[in-house]
């Protein structure tokens, strides 16, 4: 099975118009697990500060939650800060759940 089939297999949207190949979406690093990178989904397998990812299914509302206090420290959610940056210069906006 294809990396394509996979992901359509998950859910994964496929974007069809300007505006949702621009979406911000969460991603993973595509080496671990636990950190988190901001990608535009007409590029979904790199993050915005060139990090090779994986798509997600966290809604972007998700992005900085802190790891839940049941998970070993290690194991505790990381966000790409320059992502971040990148996505908003200005700082993160309220985002809708």
């Amino acid at each position: 099975m294809s990396l394509f089939d996979a992901m359509m297999n998950a859910g994964t949207k496929v974007p069809t118009t300007e505006a949702e190949r621009d979406e911000l979406v969460i991603t993973e690093v595509s080496t671990g697990y636990w950190t988190y990178h901001l990608s535009r989904r007409r590029n979904i397998m790199r993050g915005l500060c060139g990090a090779p990812t994986l798509p997600t299914a966290m809604p972007l509302s998700a992005w900085g939650v802190p790891g839940d206090d049941s998970l070993p420290k290690h194991k505790h959610p990381a966000y790409c800060e320059k992502c971040a940056k990148l996505a908003w210069p200005e700082g993160r906006p309220d985002l809708p759940k």
